[in-house]
């Protein structure tokens, strides 16, 4: 009898328990598929438009590489004529059916290493890479060597004196040696 009464009461919570653990189910398995299926179409759509580039398309590969000219200033950005040249060399590129290593392997021989935005990772140019890293380290070593000996506890048989020059008297040399035995 008491687990019918049990069973009658908690069945409408444990209903409304299944039906929005389905609901968010059903809610996470339509966001799956409208993801999957957006980019498919997007894929889809990109396929069926082979012919057709688009200055999206051109400025994801200008956004990886630097103008020559300008300091510091990526190439989707700047507004020189060289750069809008070239980014119709990029259109006339992906039109071409060719890929983005191909189109960046074709600017780096046309203007050099500069043109990636960053030094290359191969001999001379490893420094620039590994120095940053070695001064960090470097340098995290040095202030946690000088913390580990500003925290080192004084030594056992510290002793103190009066020496000229420091500015300590014999009297205050023997107060600080009996500090120090009470609490060393």
């Amino acid at each position: 009898m008491h687990k019918s009464l049990a069973l009658r009461l908690l069945s409408p919570l444990l209903s409304s328990l299944l039906s929005s653990l389905l609901s968010s189910l059903l809610l996470l398995s339509i966001l799956i598929i409208f993801s999957v299926s957006s980019g498919t179409l997007r894929l889809w759509a990109q396929a069926g438009n082979s012919g057709t580039v688009t200055a999206d398309d051109v400025n994801v590969i200008a956004r990886e590489l630097w103008c020559p000219l300008c300091s510091g200033v990526r190439l989707d950005a700047c507004e020189l004529k060289a750069c809008e040249q070239m980014k119709e060399m990029i259109a006339i590129k992906l039109e071409q059916g060719e890929d983005l290593d191909s189109i960046r392997a074709y600017f780096l021989d046309q203007y050099g290493p500069q043109i990636l935005g960053e030094p290359p990772r191969q001999g001379f140019s490893w420094l620039a890479w590994i120095l940053p890293i070695a001064a960090m380290v470097g340098g995290a070593l040095l202030i946690w060597l000088r913390m580990k000996q500003m925290v080192r506890p004084a030594t056992q048989g510290a002793t103190i004196s009066a020496q000229p020059g420091i500015g300590v008297s014999e009297e205050e040399a023997a107060k600080l040696r009996e500090e120090l035995k009470r609490y060393g």
